[in-house]
């Protein structure tokens, strides 16, 4: 039996295209829906808590309520505070949603998913979910002089956590929503044409060889190389990307049983 989800990433709090993607999973009949980081809007702490409270997550329960049988699958990005995380967790005791941040979930009776959220070092300030990609790495230059975090440092390296992540499914089974996309590939071009995705991303997916990857977090990579998919050896992986400030909403269905015939939409009212 054919299990479709559809997936995308770096929403941004935007309302819109949250709605438009619940409506796109419905009109495929899709099993379940991804959501790869950068859920919440710009602001602080407690201006995304009161967007996952007042809109994302009664969003998701109504949508629960008309399609029992789909599933919501969850990660946070980098722009997202980490100190909202027992929201998502509550969330999930409720049934609302799953997060899989480090955890691996039974996504039919054959495949897993799993999550990851932390991302290689950027010159930014919210410094919750970046992590070296290896011990000793030295982060790139930064622009500011202050760092902000919402939750204690966590230490380690991204090479530690998904040598981790491994051993809790089989990833030749295994579909892994990582917010960072691999380095050196068509999905982590920044606008001056350097690659800026995660080497030890790229690492894992070269040894493990997943049976899929789903990313995010570099918007303009899409139209930077033409192209929102790319393969690591047998894996394929993807990263739709984000057309903001247009009104558009990147995503992908998916036939888990037919990954050569991903469909890509760019959706508008």
């Amino acid at each position: 039996m054919t299990f479709k989800l559809t997936y995308t990433a770096d929403l941004h709090g935007n309302q819109e295209f949250y709605k438009r993607l619940l409506k796109k999973a419905e009109d495929e009949n899709a099993d379940a829906v991804v959501i790869g980081g950068d859920l919440y809007p710009n602001g602080g702490i407690q201006a995304q808590k009161i967007f996952l409270e007042k809109f994302m997550l009664p969003l998701f329960k109504d949508f629960k309520k008309r399609n029992k049988n789909k599933e919501v699958y969850v990660i946070m990005g980098n722009d997202d505070f980490r100190a909202n995380s027992q929201v998502l967790e509550k969330a999930e005791k409720d049934k609302i949603l799953k997060s899989i941040h480090k955890r691996s979930a039974k996504l039919n009776k054959y495949l897993n998913i799993a999550g990851y959220s932390f991302v290689n070092p950027t010159p930014f300030r919210l410094k919750d979910w970046e992590k070296p990609d290896f011990e000793g790495d030295k982060g790139p230059l930064q622009l500011f002089n202050e760092e902000i975090r919402s939750a204690e440092k966590e230490n380690g390296s991204i090479e530690e956590d998904l040598n981790q992540l491994k051993k809790l499914s089989n990833p030749k089974n295994t579909i892994y929503v990582i917010h960072a996309p691999p380095f050196n590939t068509k999905l982590d071009i920044v606008t001056l044409g350097t690659h800026v995705g995660s080497k030890s991303v790229r690492e894992f997916i070269e040894k493990e060889q997943p049976l899929l990857t789903l990313h995010g977090h570099i918007h303009e990579s899409p139209k930077m190389s033409g192209s929102w998919k790319d393969k690591i050896g047998k894996t394929i992986c993807i990263n739709v990307g984000s057309s903001y400030p247009e009104d558009k909403l990147n995503c992908v269905v998916i036939d888990v049983d037919n990954l050569y015939n991903i469909e890509y939409f760019e959706l508008k009212w």
